[in-house]
């Protein structure tokens, strides 16, 4: 699930399922009680598809919760969920047109059918067609940004938008969906669907898949976007293996077995998440019991830690996930190419790697590309000029941009120093040695740069562009649509474009890639689209991600998946001798 306003991004992977054995499932009886995850970011809402509640943390827990057609596998490839659906098919290609056949057995946690109303939820809150909200006077409703505020706060319309229509048959299991033109990643829909009779109970509208008054269709929006938030046993309903059954905010979720799961069952009774804000804390919790699986922040120290410990399996993959400095747009000093550039010649990435990656992870290298990871196909360095540090050339672009230096060396315009905050969450230690560094390194160009950590970074400052330059993940997904809602603009289907970039040239590229079906010429266009973004240094990629995973021997089956992290096959956990 994505990107996830990922994220983190954690990062949202446009809600396909996390689905840990679709050809096949374990079988046994009754499992034993329940394994203790540590977790250092806490559950905020069950909706994980909203502007400002999409996150790493919520799709830990749903990816055991909400259903959808198809799955991403460890490997990356995507396949058709068959405990769910009876078929997917393409029942014609101009216009593209997609026909689903929901099993009749599939059921809400409450026993409603997962059926059509669904799909037609997930299409209609995030298609963009609701428009923007209005006042009084009939203009646009704008944020602080002066972006007008939409209908759905959606996480992203990419793909959406493209839907024209989604058709239910009279029983509400087949679902026919068209869209307007090709669409090559078209089975990342309808995933994590959430259940529509909820809504419509809850926002007083009997029929969201009727025609909507525009008060109805507020109504429906107002619940889908702040509803969910937080937890409501009537309302957080599952439609796969768990349902959560407790919150305990600051202290712990709870996941317990989904009695009315229609399929082979989880293994385990209860998965609880634990909440353990320092990740530096999670092996000590492991050793002594107090948990059963972890997956830390990475860095030497715990890495050596977790080796040294008896009776605990460790894995550290190379993940999809990789840090990035987001420059915000709206920063007086930001806004121009030139600081911008000048900001990105004076970091040197390759102390980053060789300081927080390289320990980890032999072959970590500096990352030069956000749509593919190196060593993959389509992988390629598209930093051009930018990609090597160069300190005289970046006090060069910012004296060509009206700055003198002090003498401190701080670059100095019109009586005021070039300072920048570096945003980031808190705690995480990696991201704050990262800006320790960066600190430094750039003190020798002129940037007086400081740390500005805060808790609820990525929940909250982060959606609001409440930052001048913010340090968090994106992921690279088998989606390359992923990718569009964060670098289209802000106004045009960007919602996760965080720094705001106007992003020139960014529309016809995904318009074109979109219903591109060539693989290698659709690499080309998001390629093409990177080295627009490295030429305006609107990001600046650091490294990809080395992922820890550790659990004790008394647990089985538990693997990592770059895409949607180690949760992914979670019913398929087991504890030893049950």
């Amino acid at each position: 699930m994505g990107g996830q306003r990922n994220t983190m991004v954690t990062v949202v992977v446009l809600g396909a399922l996390a689905l840990s054995s679709i050809a096949c499932s374990n079988s046994g009886g009754e499992s034993a009680s329940r394994v203790s995850v540590a977790v250092d970011q806490e559950f905020t809402a069950y909706n994980n598809s909203t502007y400002d509640q999409v996150t790493a943390a919520n799709s830990r827990v749903l990816n055991m919760v909400l259903p959808g057609p198809f799955g991403i596998n460890a490997d990356s490839t995507i396949t058709m969920w068959t405990d769910l659906m009876q078929s997917v098919d393409v029942i014609s290609e101009n216009p593209l047109t997609i026909r689903y056949t929901v099993k009749p057995e599939g059921v809400w946690s409450d026993g409603e059918p997962i059926d059509c109303d669904d799909f037609y939820l997930a299409w209609l809150s995030s298609n963009g067609r609701a428009g923007n909200r209005k006042k009084a006077d009939g203009t646009d409703e704008v944020d602080a940004d002066g972006y007008p505020i939409p209908v759905f706060n959606t996480a992203g319309t990419t793909g959406y938008e493209l839907v024209t229509s989604v058709a239910c048959d009279p029983t509400g299991r087949i679902i026919t969906a068209e869209l307007e033109k090709p669409y090559a990643d078209w089975k990342g829909l309808f995933g994590g669907l959430m259940p529509a009779h909820v809504v419509e109970k809850e926002s007083g509208v009997a029929d969201l898949t009727a025609t909507l008054s525009d008060e109805q269709m507020l109504a429906v929006a107002d619940f889908w976007n702040a509803g969910f938030v937080g937890f409501n046993s009537e309302i957080a309903l599952s439609g796969a293996w768990y349902r959560i059954v407790n919150f305990k905010p600051g202290t712990s979720l709870t996941l317990e077995r989904n009695k009315r799961f229609w399929a082979k069952p989880a293994n385990i009774d209860r998965i609880v998440f634990k909440l353990l804000p320092e990740s530096s804390t999670h092996p000590q919790a492991l050793e002594n019991g107090d948990v059963q699986v972890i997956a830390p922040q990475p860095n030497v120290d715990v890495l050596k830690q977790l080796q040294a410990m008896q009776g605990v399996t460790v894995s550290a993959d190379q993940g999809s996930t990789f840090e990035n400095y987001v420059l915000n747009f709206s920063n007086k000093f930001l806004k121009e190419p030139k600081i911008r550039q000048a900001l990105a010649l004076c970091i040197d990435r390759q102390e980053i790697v060789d300081t927080l990656a390289e320990p980890l992870n032999a072959g970590a290298s500096v990352l030069g590309n956000r749509m593919f990871m190196p060593g993959t196909r389509f992988y390629e360095d598209t930093l051009g000029d930018l990609a090597e540090r160069d300190v005289p050339r970046a006090k060069r672009l910012l004296t060509e941009s009206g700055f003198t230096f002090g003498n401190d060396g701080i670059a100095v315009r019109d009586g005021k120093q070039l300072t920048l905050r570096l945003g980031r969450r808190d705690p995480n230690e990696r991201r704050q040695q990262t800006n320790e560094l960066v600190i430094e390194q750039c003190r020798e160009a002129g940037f007086l740069l400081s740390d500005d950590p805060a808790e609820n970074f990525n929940s909250e400052r982060l959606p609001a562009s409440d930052f001048d330059i913010a340090l968090f993940a994106w992921q690279a997904t088998p989606f390359l649509s992923s990718n569009d809602s964060i670098y289209l603009p802000a106004d045009d289907g960007g919602d996760s474009n965080f720094g705001k970039w106007p992003a020139g040239g960014v529309r016809e590229l995904v318009d074109s890639a979109s219903g591109e079906l060539d693989e290698v010429k659709r690499a080309g266009l998001y390629n093409e689209m990177d080295r627009l973004i490295s030429a305006e240094a609107a990001t600046i990629p650091l490294f990809q991600w080395t992922e820890l995973t550790a659990f004790a021997s008394s647990v089985t089956g538990v693997s990592y998946n770059a895409t949607v992290g180690f949760t992914w096959n979670a019913n398929e956990w087991q504890l030893v001798g049950s």
